[in-house]
Parts: C-alpha cells; sequence; structure tokens
C-alpha cells in the first residue's frame, strides 16, 4: 500500500512538473484545398511558456506527393489561455504534385526549455498533430500537359534573325522564356511545338531557374527550338498559348503568341540539307556537357577515390609487410642452412660428385648438426647403422688416406646412411615422447641428470 502510494506520488509531482512548463507544437495551412501546383503556405509553430535555452530546429519536412520549400523563422510571442507564449514560426510554402489527398505527418520537434522559475534547460520531444490537404485535378477542359498555377505571368519570344526573308534549308532558332511569380521552375509546363507542313521542328534543351528570397518564390523557364525550312512558299507559325491560374484572386488568365506568317524563297542549292538535318538531329541526342558524370581516367569521382583508397591501403601494408616478410625468410633461410636436413643435402651432394674429400667434410658436419653429443661416425654406425654402411665408411677413409678406394660405393653409401638416419629419428621421436610424460608425472620430484649414450 505505502510502495503504491509513492508511485502515486511520484506522477502527480511528475504530472505538476510538466505542468509548470507548457510546451506546445502545431502546424497550419493558409489553404485546405489546392490545385496541383498552387502554393500553400504551411507554419510550424512551437512556443513554451518560459523560453528556449537552445535553438529549435524542426528539419527538412519531407512531404509525399508535394514540394516542400523553406522560407523563413520567425521568433514570436502569443496568448494562450490568458498566459504568454514565447516561440517560433517556421515558414514554408507546399507544392502540391498529385491529386487527391495529400497528409503531412506528425513532427517530433527536439527542443530544450527551463521550467518555470529555473534556468536550466530541459530537453523534451513535443509531437505535431497530421495535416490533410485536398489536392483537385486540373479543371476540366483545361490541358494537363500547359497547366500552371502562378501569381503572374510574363512570356518573351525571340528569333535569331528576322523570320523575314527566308529560303529553304534556313534554320532559324525560335526561344520562348516564361517567366511567373509563386511558383518553382518544375511547375512550369513545356513549350507544346505544333508540327508544321514544310518545317522540320528541333527542340533544344530548356532551362529553368528558380529565384527565391525570405518571402517571395519565382521562376524562369527558357524552352528553344531549331526551325528547318524545308520547302518554299508561304508557312503558317500557328499562335501558341499559355493558361495560367492565378491563386490570389481565383481567376484564369490566358497569354498568347501571335500567329507567323512566312514566306519561304526557293533555293537551288538543296543537296545541303540533308547535312542539316543530321547535324540537328545530332545536337538533340548530344548529351550536353552539364549533364555528363566527371570522370577520371574514365571512371566517375566515388570509383576513383575507392580505387585511391584501396591502392593506399594496399601500399601501406606493403610498406609493413614487406620488411616484415623479408626478415622472415631471412631468418627461414638462416634456421636453414644451419640445420641438419641442410647439412645432410650438402652431404648428398657431395656424394654425388665422386669427390672424398668433400664427402667426408660435409659427414663430420652434418654429424655434429645431428647430435653433437655423438662422438664419431663410428659410434653413431655402431648405434644406427648396418655393415654395409660400415664397410663402405671403412672405404671412404682409406680413400683419403690415399688407399685403395675401389671398393667404395657412394650410392650404397648413401642408401644405407639414409636408412640408419631413419632409424635414428625414430628411435629419437620415441624417447622423446616417453621424456616428456616422465617429465610430466615426476621430474619435478626426482630430477635425473642427463647422461650420453655414447
Amino acid at each position: 500500500m505505502v510502495k503504491k502510494l509513492q508511485i502515486t506520488c511520484f506522477f502527480v509531482l511528475l504530472a505538476c512538473s510538466v505542468s509548470a512548463q507548457n510546451l506546445m507544437s502545431y502546424v497550419t495551412v493558409n489553404h485546405d484545398e489546392a490545385y496541383i501546383g498552387q502554393p500553400i503556405q504551411m507554419t510550424v509553430s512551437v512556443y513554451t511558456s518560459t523560453w528556449f535555452t537552445s535553438g529549435v530546429d524542426v528539419g527538412n519536412i519531407q512531404i509525399e506527393g508535394a514540394l516542400t520549400v523553406y522560407f523563413r523563422s520567425v521568433s514570436n510571442r502569443k496568448t494562450f489561455s490568458g498566459k504568454a507564449y514565447s516561440g517560433v514560426d517556421f515558414i514554408y510554402n507546399v507544392f502540391p504534385t498529385q491529386e487527391g489527398t495529400i497528409t503531412i505527418q506528425p513532427l517530433a520537434i527536439d527542443v530544450e526549455s527551463p521550467a518555470s522559475g529555473g534556468y536550466k534547460g530541459i530537453k523534451h520531444t513535443i509531437h505535431t498533430k497530421p495535416k490533410t490537404i485536398t489536392v483537385k485535378p486540373v479543371p476540366l477542359g483545361y490541358n494537363p500537359n500547359n497547366w500552371l498555377v502562378s501569381s503572374n505571368l510574363t512570356v518573351h519570344e525571340h528569333w535569331s534573325k528576322p523570320p523575314t526573308k527566308v529560303k529553304v534549308g534556313d534554320v532559324l532558332q525560335r526561344t520562348i522564356t516564361r517567366s511567373a511569380g509563386g511558383t518553382t521552375g518544375e511547375f512550369i509546363p513545356a513549350v507544346i511545338w505544333d508540327s508544321i507542313s514544310g518545317v522540320s521542328i528541333y527542340p533544344k534543351r530548356p532551362g529553368v531557374n528558380t529565384n527565391k528570397t525570405k518571402t517571395y518564390i519565382s521562376a524562369s523557364r527558357t524552352d528553344a527550338a531549331n526551325y528547318l525550312f524545308e520547302k518554299e512558299g508561304q508557312v503558317t507559325l500557328p499562335r501558341i498559348e499559355f493558361v495560367y491560374w492565378n491563386y490570389g484572386n481565383r481567376q484564369f488568365y490566358k497569354k498568347v503568341i501571335d500567329s507567323v506568317t512566312i514566306d519561304v524563297a526557293p533555293n537551288p542549292d538543296l543537296n545541303m540539307l540533308a547535312g542539316i538535318k543530321k547535324q540537328l538531329e545530332a545536337e538533340i541526342t548530344a548529351v550536353p556537357e552539364e549533364d555528363k558524370p566527371f570522370l577520371i581516367f574514365g571512371l566517375t569521382v566515388q570509383r576513383f577515390v575507392e580505387l585511391l583508397l584501396l591502392c593506399l591501403i594496399a601500399l601501406y601494408l606493403l610498406y609493413k609487410l614487406v620488411p616484415w616478410g623479408i626478415r622472415k625468410i631471412k631468418h627461414h633461410n638462416q634456421v636453414y642452412h644451419a640445420s641438419e636436413a641442410y647439412a645432410f643435402k650438402q652431404l648428398e651432394q657431395a656424394l654425388g660428385q665422386s669427390n672424398a674429400y668433400k664427402t667426408l667434410g660435409r659427414l663430420k658436419v652434418w654429424l655434429i648438426k645431428l647430435n653433437p653429443e655423438i662422438p664419431s661416425m663410428a659410434a653413431f654406425i655402431s648405434a644406427y647403422g648396418s655393415d654395409v654402411l660400415q664397410s663402405n665408411f671403412n672405404a671412404l677413409e682409406s680413400q683419403v688416406s690415399g688407399a685403395n678406394s675401389g671398393s667404395f660405393n657412394a650410392s650404397t653409401f648413401k642408401s644405407e646412411l639414409k636408412q640408419a638416419r631413419e632409424r635414428y629419428v625414430s628411435q629419437h621421436k620415441k624417447m622423446d615422447a616417453k621424456n616428456t610424460k616422465q617429465n610430466e608425472n615426476d621430474a619435478w620430484l626426482n630430477p635425473v641428470s642427463p647422461k650420453s649414450k655414447y
């Protein structure tokens, strides 16, 4: 019962401390309904009954089905339920990109604010409620591909040369630039170039730009096309209409570029038409220089950096491992050249050269490497060799002393010596294993001084 009372008191105190410091956050929009591309002002408000001890960051707000553009933050003071609050309003523009319903998901905002009467900031996470907006489709009777929502629209047309004196084979570049307020470059539709008999049109890559200040956003789009006149006679370029809906006064407006009639004069040199067409087609299919990825030795920057890092790591490992490897190889060679195996190999080479002096010298070196406690070759042969090995050894010594050496057979001596060496190794392996086991049992109780058996 006492424990329950303590828990209840704890939650009561916690509720009092929270109520002593009021925090709130909410999202407001200036329209609950909008057309595709119509800017909706969204304000994210964060307020406290005390003050914020660190900056408030609502982060990068992403809304599915809309483009969000941040404008500015404004410090503010408001009164809620008769109590003064200070806070920040974050102002965005939301541009719907698809019809239907889009939802501004709840936002989790981290803040630091002291309790009433305190001064040290306490970390809190406050959440906003979701907000839904209904996005209306393009009204019936209007082309979705030529739809624009804007506060104003200006249109300018420019020709590379006046379309008055034109002959077959001439190429004129037509440029149409539109500037719109209250929107971004993504929402200005492309110019629809009508097909014209006797004229081939080759659109160029458009230029799109968005300009934003703390209170206003505007955009421009420049569309251009090359007109190739292929037939003589009179050609009429149809009028081009641009429609936009002004979200300020909710009215539709139309901007028009009037039709143009051009007299195309004949040209006796028509052989150049095919070459001009190929050149214009190549300009369309060519990737603009700014769209080509920056390459280093034919590799993307990311791939080049990855390979460079791998090479640097490999060089570092080589720098560390090569000296270590060289030391290991040198040590291995030193150990091997000082080993019994290497001495026996040298002895085998001397036997193959039929050099008695060299053989006898190598034999002595090998015996020392095998076991320095063995006093002589005779003692080794007596313990591990055979009569055949003994007779051949005697013949070898006689050959060195200058006596008749016809009875020495190097091949037989080598074969018998190998067998004796194997018997020595086998016997000593058994002795080592036995001694190891004995040492583990009682060597520390009754140590015995090693004695040579030779």
